[in-house]
């Protein structure tokens, strides 16, 4: 807690003769340094009612350090559980331990802090920051109790209470109700943000020169790494017909639709359970060897193809490709546990299956996430358990060495079961749409270009990174049929220090639409560019950025507007708590630090 005291004191001194700001500079008895003070402190009734300067919807990592960083700095916050969570830490306590981070150094803060604590469980060669999932929530919730944070659980906002452009209230479902002077919604999905009428946008922009890998990518296939080149035209010699006279395609393999590459379109990057597993037995929660709910083989007929024309290859399974390092990417996050993800031909992404998710009411949210459960139980299955002869024996027996881990994932929705993963991997939904748009180019090109806006409140550091938005049957230059994973997308960003600088008004809806609304995760980007900024450290910074300028809202009386708050001001505060802006020149910092005073001379 030492950055936050050191913080806090900070801000006492900036109060200076701010009183007519509602600034109030003391020590308390306990011999704390002085936070901003603020009469209004939280009110809970029951479990049912809250009243808060700050009202936080969502318990991911962003929407965590929003609710404590608003509450470090002494505004009464309360933190509103999604529609789905049953514990705080969204993705980082659901699986996702294998950090994704280029530059360590290009996030600071809670963001930083929250890495560093939870790496200390973990931490393996190759990457220092991954940690156990087990960790992940206990620290969150401590993280909430020391800043005396109330947490209630929800099963979704229902209605939203507005006065003209402002929230006064949202009520969920199940009818908790939250009534507060901020809102920040930092949910994976932007439920608060639609349900209070802000403009969204679902799906991939048209390409233009600032976005160049938006839109439909049809046959096109942007993969670069540290090794391999960009790759065009990469198609997979499959055939995608279940016999060619008919023209009828193999499950899970669509049409190519009759649009232009780089058209718009609803295409959703692919969704996917981040499952915590092992193979060792003493460690091992066996995955059941009958064939889960609506398990059919031919749904994996693409899985059997490919081991097919491995072997027509000369492939041999456990010389050539394995099923940790081919089928699936398993890493090692503490000894014995995986993080398992996606890789390959057909793996744990669920591709085109989540096209309606973002939108969806949420029974038929419900069904989805459970149809993506499905789908990967029935993954395994047919690997472990199969009976088509294509599937290697040896591979077999490799997969049924594996399971879940014991002791991990252990609160269960009322829907789930111990040790499968509690958070759907929700990678891109709904984005604020308030005329920013930060670009492809914004994230990509900062070598020597100062940034769009000076605003800049966090740093983004990962690649460009796109799953799949569908699977499409599409003929070579040959005229011979093959599959596509379309939408894929792994380029550069962040230029030569791999930092891509964030604004404020990522978070912030149009004046006209909300002016207490703030979003952290569901940013104004386009396609291409979230798929950097989507990346948890870096949600977590802009969760900070959130709640420290909520905080600066509620003490400053003359400002009402969120669009108002003085983003000069707001970065010395992140900067303060060691949080990181590079990408806004020093003269340029000493250029709004110059009008900021120039501006409280005049009035």
């Amino acid at each position: 807690m030492g950055a936050v005291m050191d913080r806090r004191a900070f801000l006492a001194t900036m109060a200076g003769a701010a009183g007519a700001a509602g600034l109030v500079s003391c020590h308390q008895a306990s011999g704390k340094p002085a936070a901003l003070i603020h009469p209004r402190r939280t009110a809970l009734a029951g479990e049912a009612w809250a009243d808060a300067d700050v009202v936080v919807y969502g318990a991911t990592p962003a929407g965590v350090i929003a609710a404590v960083s608003a509450a470090n700095l002494g505004a009464s916050a309360v933190l509103i559980g999604g529609w789905r969570e049953i514990q705080p830490g969204g993705m980082l306590a659901g699986g996702l331990s294998w950090t994704d981070i280029r530059d360590i150094d290009a996030v600071g803060g809670y963001a930083r802090t929250t890495m560093a604590t939870l790496a200390a469980s973990g931490g393996m060669p190759g990457n220092r920051y991954a940690f156990d999932p087990a960790v992940a929530a206990p620290y969150f919730r401590d993280l909430l109790d020391a800043a005396g944070v109330p947490v209630l659980w929800s099963d979704g906002v229902e209605t939203v209470d507005r006065t003209d452009r402002a929230i006064r209230e949202i009520i969920t479902r199940s009818g908790v109700r939250a009534h507060g002077r901020i809102f920040i919604d930092a949910s994976y999905e932007g439920d608060l943000m639609a349900r209070a009428g802000i403009s969204t946008r679902v799906g991939r922009e048209a390409a233009d020169r600032a976005n160049p890998y938006n839109g439909y990518r049809g046959s096109s296939y942007e993969l670069l790494t540290r090794t391999d080149p960009p790759q065009k035209d990469h198609i997979l010699p499959i055939d995608p017909f279940v016999d060619q006279p008919s023209g009828r395609l193999i499950a899970g393999v669509d049409p190519a639709p009759n649009r232009p590459v780089g058209a718009a379109d609803d295409g959703v990057q692919a969704y996917c359970f981040r499952l915590t597993m092992t193979d060792r037995p003493e460690l091992r929660l066996d995955l059941p060897a009958t064939a889960p709910d609506g398990y059919r083989e031919a749904d994996y007929e693409l899985l059997f193809r490919d081991f097919d024309r491995r072997r027509r290859a000369g492939q041999l399974y456990g010389r050539d490709w394995h099923f940790a390092r081919d089928l699936v990417k398993a890493d090692e996050v503490a000894p014995g546990i995986y993080d398992i993800n996606n890789r390959g031909t057909m793996s744990l992404d669920a591709v085109g299956l989540n096209r309606a998710y973002p939108a969806a009411d949420y029974d038929a949210r419900e069904r989805i996430w459970k149809a993506h459960e499905n789908y990967i139980r029935g993954l395994f299955h047919a690997m472990a358990h199969g009976r088509d002869p294509r599937i290697p024996a040896g591979l077999q027996r490799d997969v049924r060495n594996w399971g879940l881990v014991r002791g991990r994932h252990t609160d269960c929705h009322p829907a789930d079961t111990p040790g499968w993963s509690p958070q759907l991997y929700v990678r891109e939904a709904r984005r604020l749409d308030n005329g920013l748009a930060w670009s492809g180019r914004d994230v990509s090109d900062i070598d020597g270009v100062p940034p769009r806006l000076p605003s800049i409140v966090a740093m983004a550091s990962y690649w460009q990174d796109s799953h799949a938005a569908s699977r499409i049957a599409v003929r070579d230059e040959r005229g011979q049929w093959g599959i596509v994973n379309e939408g894929h997308f792994m380029l550069p960003a962040g230029g030569k220090y791999q930092r891509s600088p964030l604004p404020f008004e990522l978070m912030v809806p149009h004046r006209d639409q909300c002016t207490n609304l703030m979003v952290p995760f569901c940013v104004a980007a386009t396609h291409q560019a979230f798929s950097t900024i989507r990346m948890e450290p870096t949600s977590m910074a802009l969760g900070e950025a959130a709640g420290t300028a909520a905080a600066l809202a509620v003490i400053d009386r003359d400002r009402v507007d969120i669009q108002d708050v003085d983003t000069y001001r707001l970065q010395q505060m992140i900067v303060a708590n060691g949080g990181v802006i590079q990408g806004v020149t020093n003269w340029e910092l000493l250029q709004r630090k110059l009008k900021h005073r120039l501006d409280r001379l005049r009035g």
